[in-house]
């Protein structure tokens, strides 16, 4: 699923050189990708539950994307993608939010595989919600910070 999101943005930030050009970009992602994506998978359901949340939030938003994204780059100098600065700056922004996307659905049981997940059946059922609950999040914690504080009586 990784590959399917990611792979386009190297063939579209890469076709000012050419489609061929453009098409061994695509290719390259979707190798890397299907390489490694379930080994970030996997690391990110190890430190799901993690306490504090705020290290697995760390662990898997920042550290985890850094050696990713440095080895994908690894990857399309290597390959020679054109027009890469683009691509990688892209890149960096999807796999930031999928990061935290997927630790999100994750911490709600939801993508989890082994015995403590479900099928994939019933994730893409609950995937509605959890979508929901993703774009919500930070929107409903920023309205709890700034809530007045409640009255006590006696004042």
């Amino acid at each position: 699923m990784s590959a399917a999101y990611r792979a386009p943005i190297f063939f579209f930030t890469s076709l000012k050189a050419g489609w061929r050009t453009a098409f061994g970009a695509l290719i390259a992602e979707t190798a890397f990708r299907a390489c490694t994506s379930g080994f970030w998978g996997a690391f990110t359901q190890a430190v799901r539950l993690m306490e504090p949340a705020w290290l697995a939030v760390l662990l898997v938003v920042v550290v985890a994307p850094v050696v990713v994204q440095s080895l994908n780059l690894l990857i399309h100098v290597a390959s020679g993608t054109p027009n890469l600065k683009q691509g990688f700056f892209v890149s960096c922004l999807v796999t930031g939010i999928a990061s935290l996307f997927n630790l999100y659905a994750m911490r709600k049981g939801t993508f989890v595989t082994g015995r403590e997940g479900g099928s994939l059946w019933q994730d893409l059922r609950r995937l509605p919600m959890v979508i929901l609950g993703f774009v919500s999040a930070g929107p409903l914690a920023l309205r709890r910070l700034f809530r007045p504080m409640p009255r006590t009586s006696g004042q």
